[in-house]
């Protein structure tokens, strides 16, 4: 994913327009028991105060080569500046997000849209058209060739094209220039300086990018797409991918209508035209018998039956946006220091999709339980399982995580938010209690970072509710976000009801809000509430 850049009054509104950072960075100053001053780029407080005799350090908060503002304060609030940065990125990265699904949906939409009318075409130029005007869609290029290899030859024919440079040009030949060398080596190649390549064998293009896939059958390379710029033009491996899948689905199609023409050779290319069709559908068969493999592992990590403390109700739920996910939450039964009976309840959300955030996420799981017993206070055991995170995985890696710890005998509740979104407590009157994050992201920042606390009482007919971000991100068509004010509304709408009766109505009014958008991200919810009378 590419990063949307931050502009440069991009600090001020995450500080000033984003609650849950707002406090996180009030949260973590406080915890730094420092004198800090944030100021905008353009030297506007944020946070804190100014002060001119100081003799603190200022530290530059910058996205990518955008500067955004600055720190002041002692050695240490360096931290301040670093979270900051997080911050930014972390809004860059989830800006992006939309903007890589709906361009992943066009390819999507368009390659589907290409097959079926591949599928209707047994002329060969015709074939050949198609694919440069559907490609013209997603691919930028002034000009644009398909071309047929001469097995016996080596000679590259033009059978379709547009512009004036590649359908003028005579003589490519496998293994000559640029194009020569995609069609000897059936790999695609993306060349950005083409004055400069030194295979290019002609000095009579005014060309200066080019993008180029072969057209295969099995191994055999039958011909190629390429696409040039006459101006200046970075392509990308997304695109190379984009046009080597078209040149997949074509060359098939090319084939076909070579079948269809060459009756006498049809049974032999069809056999191998159907290897190469169970050859696929095997290794797909076998990839998705892993998947599920893989997920029912995963699955397997998640605790099989909730506790039961008396006088409480516990029900959660978790919902992967892939087969594999990154959310992860726990309900684990402990003793206090005084012999009382104690509940640590947990809900976390991995940096990261897919398999590498659930190899990530078993770490998370397994490192919580090793802690547990071992260390006697929530900030401590959060501070434990940073430390030990940091140590273990890569610096773009981190967990955001909710954690709780609950008195059933009481209702006390104490709470530790992980560079986690606001959680909340509904009372049974309907009111919402926000529980703000206490510190940063777990395994974000080198150790020694401390945490702080925030302690509540669940009433009777008080509930705990804890989620990930899936929930208040999902996307409906427009982009729109579900958001915090929707859930909260729904989550009052069902004050007093029992706990699966809640995350029945939460997931419910988000399938209706994002109706047929794909869910891009892992959603989460454990939802904890004391009985009447309890």
């Amino acid at each position: 994913m590419s990063p949307v850049t931050i502009s440069r009054a991009g600090l001020r509104q995450i500080i000033g327009r984003q609650p849950e950072a707002q406090a996180l960075v009030s949260a973590f100053v406080d915890a730094l028991d420092a004198t800090v001053s944030i100021e905008d780029a353009e030297g506007r407080l944020l946070h804190g105060e100014i002060d001119s005799s100081s003799t603190g350090e200022r530290f530059a908060v910058r996205h990518g080569d955008t500067s955004l503002g600055f720190v002041t304060g002692p050695e240490r609030t360096r931290a301040v500046a670093t979270l900051l940065e997080h911050l930014a990125q972390r809004e860059s990265e989830r800006k992006a997000l939309g903007a890589e699904v709906l361009h992943l949906y066009r390819e999507i939409n368009l390659i589907y849209s290409f097959s079926e009318k591949l599928a209707a075409l047994l002329d060969l130029e015709r074939v050949a058209a198609l694919t440069l005007q559907e490609a013209r869609h997603l691919i930028v290029a002034t000009d644009g060739v398909v071309m047929l290899l001469d097995q016996a030859s080596g000679a590259l024919t033009s059978v379709a094209g547009f512009g004036d440079e590649l359908t003028r040009l005579e003589g490519f030949h496998r293994g000559h220039g640029i194009v020569g060398a995609v069609a000897a080596t059936g790999i695609g190649e993306i060349v950005n300086d083409v004055d400069h390549d030194p295979r290019r064998v002609t000095s009579q293009t005014t060309l200066k990018a080019l993008i180029c896939a072969p057209m295969k059958v099995g191994e055999r390379v039958i011909g190629l797409i390429a696409f040039g710029s006459a101006v200046p033009m970075a392509y990308t491996a997304a695109e190379l991918k984009l046009v080597n899948t078209l040149a997949l689905q074509t060359a098939t199609a090319i084939e076909n209508a070579r079948l269809f023409e060459r009756t006498i050779q049809a049974a032999q290319e069809r056999e191998q035209l159907l290897a190469l069709h169970q050859a696929a559908e095997l290794a797909r068969a076998k990839l998705e018998s892993e998947m599920k493999l893989a997920a029912r592992i995963q699955a397997d990590l998640f605790p099989a039956q909730l506790p039961r403390p008396e006088g409480y109700q516990l029900a959660a739920r978790n919902r992967p946006a892939r087969r594999c996910g990154g959310d992860y939450y726990d309900a684990l039964s402990l003793i206090g220091p005084e012999g009382d009976d104690r509940l640590l309840l947990c809900v976390a959300d991995v940096s990261g999709k897919g398999l590498p955030a659930a190899l990530l996420m078993s770490n998370m799981q397994a490192t919580l339980r090793a802690l547990l017993g071992r260390i006697p206070s929530l900030p401590l055991l959060a501070g434990h399982a940073g430390d030990l995170l940091y140590a273990a995985t890569s610096p773009e890696k981190y967990v955001t995580a909710a954690l709780a710890e609950l008195e059933p005998a009481t209702g006390r509740l104490r709470f530790v938010g992980a560079g986690h979104l606001d959680n909340v407590i509904l009372r049974a009157d309907g009111s919402i209690v926000s529980l703000a994050s206490t510190g940063a992201p777990l395994g974000l920042l080198p150790p020694g970072l401390p945490y702080g606390e925030t302690s509540e009482v669940l009433h009777p007919g008080d509930a705990l509710v804890l989620y990930s971000d899936g929930v208040t991100d999902a996307q409906g068509a427009d982009d729109e976000e579900f958001g915090e004010p929707r859930l909260h509304d729904i989550l009052r709408s069902v004050a007093g009801q029992p706990t699966e009766v809640i995350i029945d109505r939460v997931f419910a009014a988000i399938e209706t809000f994002v109706a047929d958008t794909p869910q891009f991200d892992d959603m989460t919810m454990l939802v904890v509430r004391r009985s009447v009378g309890a």
